[in-house]
């Protein structure tokens, strides 16, 4: 982070009362490359008009926040917050939002016109955009002020229009919803009065779907008795045991019966296996058949073990 500069002038009182001003610079760590302009005070600055509180340059900063406008927000508050839209709709015209750049710049300029009226001062124009106010500025890259013009003909022309579109409309729309009565056309009322969780009705659309028996219809009642196989971790194992206990079942038509083996060796008890004697076990009941050619290899695993967890 750069250092910046700050001229100040620093008062000092002598033992005697006289006053001496020394001229101090003082350094400040800054989050940004932009440099430093000092703001204009006095007669640089230009007058800004509010038709609610008047001339805001006659008050502090203090004072400004007990300005209260009509949406319950303080001056200084409308200033901040403006401040950030103007710097999103910078954003938007350079670019930076692609396709939805046109859009955003729309949404911003509307939003700082807002909150211009709110405030009580000359709302921005955008011609561009189709948006008129009171005043259209156009600064250079030093914020020097190169074109003003007087919109505000432009901006009643444009409220006027809004208006009678909006009277329009609903003409419009009464006359594409209104019947034709030569043609028998009439408007017909439904009212909902029935509470959407409390339907008393019996008549359900099953019972009302009756089969013709003189056309040889019947009625058909197909049960669905295959479980729900749901891809949660908890059912899942539920609906797996039961989906193989249906297939496992078996058809007594065709003599199939199921039958079960009991285990009732105890897995402490399975220590006899390595008593039994060599001729039990099952490798050397594979004997090599000799008069085939057949011989007996055996080969030895002196590859050590490798572990795939790596530490």
């Amino acid at each position: 982070m750069p250092w910046r500069i700050y001229p100040m002038k620093q008062k000092y009182t002598k033992r005697d009362g006289t006053v001496t001003i020394y001229k101090v610079k003082n350094k400040k760590w800054i989050n940004s490359n932009r440099p430093y302009k000092p703001q204009k005070r006095g007669l640089e600055k230009k007058p800004l008009y509010s038709s609610r509180f008047g001339f805001l340059e006659l008050f502090n900063r203090e004072e400004q926040q007990g300005l209260i406008c009509p949406s319950g927000y303080s001056i200084s508050q409308c200033f901040n917050v403006m401040r950030k839209m103007w710097i999103g709709y910078h954003i938007a015209m350079n670019g930076a939002d692609g396709g939805m750049s046109f859009k955003k710049m729309k949404k911003y300029a509307k939003a700082i016109q807002e909150v211009q009226e709110d405030m009580g001062i000359s709302t921005t124009s955008f011609p561009h955009l189709e948006l008129y106010g009171d005043v259209l500025v156009l600064n250079n890259k030093e914020k020097n002020r190169l074109v003003v013009e007087d919109h505000t003909a432009l901006k009643k022309k444009q409220d006027a229009y809004e208006k009678w579109q909006a009277e329009n409309s609903r003409k419009i729309q009464e006359v594409l919803q209104k019947p034709d009565r030569e043609k028998g056309e009439v408007i017909v009322t439904f009212a909902d009065d029935v509470y959407p969780y409390k339907v008393e009705n019996q008549e359900t659309v099953p019972d009302l779907l009756e089969p013709d028996e003189e056309a040889g219809e019947e009625e058909i009642v197909i049960a669905d008795d295959i479980p729900f196989q749901n891809n949660q971790n908890g059912n899942r194992a539920k609906n797996s045991k039961k989906i193989q206990e249906k297939l496992q079942r078996p058809d007594k038509e065709k003599g199939q019966e199921l039958q079960t083996f009991a285990d009732d060796v105890s897995p402490g008890d399975m220590d006899f296996v390595f008593d039994l004697d060599d001729d039990e076990i099952v490798p050397d009941l594979l004997e090599p058949d000799k008069e085939k050619g057949e011989e007996l290899i055996t080969m030895t695993d002196d590859i050590p073990f490798k572990s795939k967890n790596k530490n």
